[in-house]
């Protein structure tokens, strides 16, 4: 065997390709980690890397794809957003408000049980710049795999 070839399967949802994986129907998926959980936790599927650069607290057994890949960091993220247009005091008073509930224990419990990585929360601006650098990022992955509409 001198490779393996992946080939994009749409799907409606974690959920039902898990389904399929465990039915054994698609011998193995990227997928999000939370809806996993569960079936990582019954045995019913088996992890074969995550694609964070780190650990997980709740499943330190399961190794960085970065281990074996150097350099790989496909971590998905979420982020709190509202129209472009709200007066800097709002999205300020907001941004706060936010920050101040992200660092609580109970939030902090909810983020690691869900299956995610706890992040610092960097003022507005640093937000701003990391989606920039996340849409230069990964168009440059699109390009490179000359994925259609990608020129």
């Amino acid at each position: 065997m001198t490779g393996i070839e992946m080939a994009h399967v749409p799907y409606r949802g974690s959920l039902p390709l898990l389904n399929d994986v465990v039915a054994g129907h698609i011998a193995l998926a990227f997928v999000d980690f939370g809806p996993a959980i569960g079936m990582l936790r019954a045995g019913t599927v088996r992890p074969l890397g995550i694609s964070t650069k780190v650990r997980l607290a709740q499943f330190p057994d399961i190794a960085p794809i970065a281990d074996t890949v150097p350099g790989f960091d496909a971590a998905s993220w979420q982020m709190i957003v509202a129209p472009a247009g709200t007066p800097r005091p709002i999205t300020g008073k907001l941004h706060a408000a936010l920050v101040s509930a992200a660092a609580t224990p109970q939030f902090q419990a909810q983020i690691i049980n869900g299956g995610m990585l706890p992040m610092n929360n960097p003022a507005i601006e640093g937000l701003q710049n990391f989606v920039k650098s996340e849409i230069t990022r990964w168009g440059d992955v699109v390009r490179r795999a000359g994925l259609a509409g990608s020129e």
